[in-house]
């Protein structure tokens, strides 16, 4: 083990430690996309690869802080699934009722129809929960940016700044797959993603802090969110196509974001 570094330099070393990470195993489906560079893996391992960069930042940086002790710890609080009924509930369902808020919106006013792929084979929605859980992002970022980085974030700064630091942070980390083709970001409005990025900040936060630092949580939250992406798509998967249901379902995100920062200003904004 290492001496131990401050809060702020060591997310300093890991916001570096996952970008490098994540853009150089994305360099390739990168270039391959902008037809610079050919490459016999699909766009899509190397996206995967990728975005494991959050999670082994964290356990490098945790294991050089507080050795295998602390790897073990960070791993376990991954998987602590003691958390109120009422939290659960909020958790999973919360991102199926604004992404068919959304859609359904998106519906009423233009009229267009979105995939009910998912939605009309309701036994495919749990394995599809579990296949996000542990390779759609949910396992592979979590115990970075929730699990590593927002506490540290936590002691120099109040819930709202470190949220909005994390949230803008993680935005721009994604800011590669807008261009590497099969990636489903290539068709969403990078501005929209962001703001849509800070606004779930929030909502992760909230959840970290109200259910004690339950990293469970957050990653039940992200798999909660990837997998309502799938059962009401907001995002059509093809070119010139409608995307307002993803601009809706930011605003929807963001009117929930703003209630929350409001019910609680002072523990949000105070020290």
């Amino acid at each position: 083990m290492e001496e131990k570094v401050s809060s702020s330099k060591s997310v300093f070393i890991f916001f570096v430690a996952t970008f490098v990470f994540s853009w150089l195993f994305w360099l390739p489906g990168l270039l391959s996309s902008l037809g610079l560079f050919q490459i016999a893996a699909p766009n899509m391992v190397w996206v995967i690869l990728g975005a494991h960069g959050p999670l082994f930042a964290a356990l490098g940086l945790t294991y050089r802080e507080d050795g295998w002790a602390g790897v073990k710890k960070l791993l376990r609080k991954g998987f602590d699934l003691r958390m109120k009924p009422a939290w659960w509930l909020l958790i999973v369902m919360l991102p199926f009722v604004l992404a068919g808020l959304a859609v359904g919106v998106n519906v009423f006013l233009s009229g267009h129809q979105p995939d009910k792929t998912l939605l009309l084979q309701p036994w495919m929605i749990l394995p599809t929960f579990l296949v996000m859980f542990f390779v759609g992002g949910s396992f592979q970022e979590e115990f970075g940016w929730r699990g590593y980085a927002l506490p540290r974030l936590l002691e120099k700064w109040n819930l709202a700044i470190a949220s909005l630091i994390l949230g803008t942070v993680w935005g721009f980390w994604h800011l590669p797959l807008f261009y590497i083709q099969g990636a489903s970001q290539v068709f969403m409005p990078f501005g929209v993603f962001l703001m849509l990025a800070i606004a779930f900040s929030v909502l992760f936060t909230w959840f970290f802090q109200r259910t004690s630092g339950n990293l469970f949580s957050a990653l039940l939250f992200h798999t909660a969110i990837n997998t309502s992406f799938s059962v009401f798509p907001p995002v059509e998967l093809q070119a010139n196509s409608n995307q307002m249901a993803f601009t809706y379902l930011m605003i929807a995100y963001g009117i929930v974001a703003l209630v929350i920062l409001m019910i609680n200003r002072q523990t949000w904004f105070g020290r």
